[in-house]
């Protein structure tokens, strides 16, 4: 982990807290200590899902998502679609999510992309902290998005 990432990541964690009850959990990467990519992906989508409640509305964030704008965001996260009680944000290991992960956010949630390039996932992580911060700026009106 990177401290000076790391840092700036739970700053802005603690400003997203300022609006909505916010946690983070972090799960082990190749929970099997396997070589193979396939099965290291499955084993972590198998823990991912294990942790999602049924009334979870995710968003795997993938680079072969959707693009959604920062007022696009803002709107899930003032609204979230069919009732959900909470919005859950996905990233993935070094190879991504599994096929079973996808399929759960496209069935009660959404594939997004924070960008077409691949991000590590510290930026990753990062990236989609400062988007919610500022999602929920945007749904304040306060003077942050512009």
């Amino acid at each position: 982990m990177n401290a000076a990432v790391e840092s700036l990541a739970q700053e802005y964690a603690d400003m997203v807290r300022r609006y909505a009850p916010f946690a983070e959990t972090r799960l082990a990467p190749n929970p099997k200590n396997s070589d193979k990519a396939e099965v290291q992906v499955e084993a972590e989508g198998q823990k991912v899902l294990g942790r999602l409640r049924g009334d979870d509305f995710v968003v795997a964030l993938d680079e072969r998502g959707k693009d959604l704008s920062s007022e696009g965001l803002a709107e899930l996260l003032a609204e979230p679609p069919g009732g959900a009680g909470r919005v859950v944000f996905l990233i993935g290991g070094p190879y991504g999510h599994s096929a079973e992960v996808r399929e759960r956010a496209r069935a009660r949630g959404a594939v997004v992309r924070l960008s077409g390039m691949v991000l590590n996932h510290q930026i990753a992580r990062l990236v989609a902290l400062e988007q919610i911060y500022r999602g929920w700026t945007i749904i304040r009106g306060e003077k942050y998005h512009h």
